[in-house]
């Protein structure tokens, strides 16, 4: 990929939280950008409405960046859910039913997103950015659950995956925050959805105490990362997960 401006990017889950930023940072720096969420995405070019469960989805969302553009250059994968710490608690049918959507959505969603758009960007020498987390790193330690800790760790192993078998032609790395205060939602057992983050004030602190630098990153701050890892200045890299935490690992 020798474009730095004017590439085409496709966004999953580009409609709220580090998704809308994320496509915010690509269309300010002259990228036309797709979004596909569940809902319209206010920063992007343009909005597919779709699930990312769905294989039609993602086919559409890349369709419509190549329509656009002549080709895709960038691919975002970060649609998901939370499970709202989620443990042995549960009734058994409860956390059969959270797990199965969290997967859903957060591994499957994942890996139906790049099997679309793995020939575009083959095409073009693109690249795919993750969406991790800090639960991808420490289980049981950041206030997920068993689902949600599953799915990321099971994500960084799609990441590699993909990243293996998409070379030479497709760079795939990943980003991991450490705590980011958004609108993502913690799926219930019956299928509804409630804010993960009711005082956002409080999670904040909770975020500063518990790693090495206090910090707490906004998702605009985030998302620069992801402009990072579609650079030429990131083009020596392939299946590396960076990891915006605050110094977690040395805690």
């Amino acid at each position: 990929m020798s474009k730095t401006q004017g590439r085409s990017v496709v966004v999953t889950g580009g409609a709220s939280g580090i998704g809308l930023a994320i496509a915010a940072a690509f269309r300010a720096i002259g990228d036309h950008v797709v979004s596909l969420d569940i809902e319209q995405s206010t920063a992007a070019n343009l909005s597919v409405c779709g699930d990312v469960r769905e294989p039609s989805s993602s086919v559409a969302a890349v369709a419509a960046a190549v329509d656009a553009c002549g080709q895709l250059d960038v691919l975002v994968v970060n649609a998901g859910i939370h499970d709202g710490g989620a443990g042995f608690g549960l009734p058994a049918d409860d956390l059969a039913a959270v797990t199965r959507r969290v997967m859903d959505i957060d591994v499957l969603g994942y890996i139906l997103s790049v099997q679309a758009a793995a020939p575009a960007l083959t095409a073009s020498r693109g690249s795919v950015i993750f969406t991790l987390s800090d639960s991808t790193f420490l289980a049981g330690q950041t206030g997920a659950g068993v689902a949600y800790t599953a799915a990321k760790y099971a994500a960084h192993g799609v990441m590699k995956w993909c990243a293996y078998n998409l070379a030479p032609d497709v760079r795939v790395n990943a980003v991991a925050p450490g705590g980011v205060v958004t609108h993502i939602q913690a799926v219930s057992a019956d299928g509804s959805g409630r804010s993960l983050f009711v005082d956002a004030d409080a999670k904040r602190e909770v975020i500063r105490s518990r790693n090495p630098l206090g910090t707490v990153l906004e998702p605009s701050e985030v998302a620069q990362l992801y402009v990072f890892l579609a650079s030429e200045a990131a083009r020596g890299m392939t299946g590396e997960v960076l990891r915006p935490d605050g110094g977690l690992s040395v805690r």
